[in-house]
């Protein structure tokens, strides 16, 4: 009985544990998977609510090993509050993770749709990554568009980006920190490299990626990550028949990474 009783007791503390750290850690989490926010906080809350659901059965196996004085009554009470919340908990986990396989299976699922048709005239543009520094990117964009399926990610909310473009069927991811369905939160490196990845291999018809907010990609992420990430995808560029404009302010970047990005990278032609 002791060592059952010592066991209940072990249990409860690790419970409490795990909450506590959880709370603590739960703002840097949100700060850097903003999508998943609901996902942690019914965790949480299914955390607090086995806790509390454990602390009513160790009561009773207080009362079993005779440190604790109990009616028949409150007992069954104990018993009976505990196991509903102990359903309640599971159900928390339950729900949890059914919004968990909801966000990575359908949130960022990117069909490949061909908006515009090719213009006879349109010039060739072999495939690859290419930075952008011209007054109005867009309209380049516009261009490209032409008989390519099309993937924008922007600093700016879809709305705004369609109504510029003049788009409707276009997929556009969100790079921001806010919570919404087609957002991507800028520190998640790997996961946007893989969408983009995931887009490119979905055919091998020509594709074009607008990639705009590098800079804020740097600042989250800093210089080395961003450049690692954008050659990894001018190499799944040129194998997967993609063209990627990344439009780049020079003004105000490091001489030295700017020099890498222009030895890296060619620079987008006004005529492309």
């Amino acid at each position: 009985m002791a060592m059952t009783l010592a066991i209940a007791l072990a249990v409860e503390v690790l419970l409490i544990a795990m909450l506590a750290v959880s709370l603590r850690r739960r703002g840097r989490f949100v700060s850097r998977y903003p999508e998943f926010r609901r996902f942690y906080d019914y965790g949480l809350i299914a955390f607090a609510i086995l806790t509390a659901s454990k602390a009513l059965f160790l009561l009773l196996d207080l009362r079993d090993y005779g440190s604790l004085e109990l009616s028949p009554k409150q007992s069954s009470l104990l018993n009976s509050v505990g196991n509903s919340l102990l359903l309640l908990g599971l159900l928390m986990i339950l729900v949890g993770w059914f919004r968990l396989l909801n966000v990575i299976t359908e949130r960022y699922e990117v069909v490949p749709v061909v908006e515009f048709e090719r213009e006879e005239n349109g010039e060739p543009l072999k495939p690859g990554l290419y930075l952008c520094n011209l007054s109005n990117c867009c309209t380049v964009l516009a261009r490209l568009l032409r008989g390519r399926a099309g993937l924008i990610v922007s600093r700016n909310p879809p709305d705004v980006v369609r109504e510029r473009l003049g788009i409707e069927k276009t997929p556009i991811l969100w790079l921001t920190t806010i919570e919404d369905k087609n957002a991507v939160s800028p520190t998640r490196l790997e996961f946007l490299l893989q969408t983009l990845v995931n887009f490119m291999r979905k055919t091998e018809d020509p594709k074009v990626i607008f990639l705009d907010g590098v800079e804020y990609l740097m600042l989250e992420n800093g210089f080395a990550s961003v450049f690692k990430f954008l050659t990894t995808l001018k190499d799944y560029a040129s194998l997967h028949n993609t063209v990627i404009v990344v439009p780049l302010t020079e003004e105000g970047m490091d001489e030295r990474n700017l020099k890498l990005l222009q030895r890296e990278f060619e620079r987008l032609k006004g005529q492309a």
